[in-house]
């Protein structure tokens, strides 16, 4: 699925801090901004982030 706009957002479950990816679409492609629709493109614990994190980091250095 291609979004419109990623955004980050942290919050705890069951006492663990998460970084969740939520990734909003437009339902037709007429739809304005407003009627995005929001959908959790992932949600993962620090230690998965940070993995995430030093993987996109090796990935966008092999761009360069």
């Amino acid at each position: 699925m291609q979004y419109d706009r990623i955004d980050l957002r942290v919050h705890e479950h069951n006492g663990e801090r998460r970084i969740e990816i939520d990734g909003y679409f437009r339902p037709h492609p007429e739809s304005k901004p407003p009627e995005y629709r929001r959908n959790v493109i992932v949600d993962l614990t620090e230690e998965q982030a940070q993995q995430l994190h030093d993987d996109l980091g090796e990935q966008l250095d092999a761009w360069e």
